[in-house]
């Protein structure tokens, strides 16, 4: 330090970059927030993921479809069905008909079970045929369920 004329001291300027300054507290503090944040969104994506592992099917359109010629039945629908999962399985899907309806797959039964395995991601793709039973004239799509099947 350097002395002054009156008789302060005055801090010598070695090893002070011009134009550089400290990090002040505001500017850390900043830091350790944007961190804390960063943190805050990995551990909530890690804790919101499922944490089953293995296969799961999920039912994920019902679209009404024009009937193949010969199939006799006033409606038809598409139903998609993907792998939810993680791992590849094969998959049970069963009918519920609408009260008043019939409802089968275009097999003729109203359980599918397929006869390779469905991989994780892959969408499946099935044909239902529908068709009204005596007084009732409304053809409304059966409810699907599918769930894996465990060995």
């Amino acid at each position: 330090m350097q002395p002054t004329e009156g008789g302060g001291r005055v801090p010598d300027m070695e090893g002070i970059v011009p134009g550089r300054r400290a990090p002040s507290a505001t500017n850390v503090l900043s830091m350790l927030l944007a961190v804390a944040l960063v943190v805050g969104v990995v551990l909530t994506v890690l804790a919101l993921e499922p944490a089953s592992a293995g296969p799961a099917f999920t039912v994920t359109a019902v679209d009404a479809n024009a009937c193949p010629t010969g199939e006799g039945a006033p409606a038809c629908f598409q139903v998609l069905i993907q792998n939810t999962g993680s791992e590849a399985a094969h998959v049970r899907c069963e009918l519920v008909p609408a009260e008043g309806t019939t409802a089968v797959f275009f097999s003729g039964d109203s359980i599918y079970t397929s006869a390779a395995t469905v991989a994780p991601r892959q969408t499946l793709p099935l044909a239902v045929k529908v068709d009204v039973t005596a007084g009732n004239d409304t053809v409304v799509s059966p409810t699907i369920g599918c769930s894996p099947i465990t060995a």
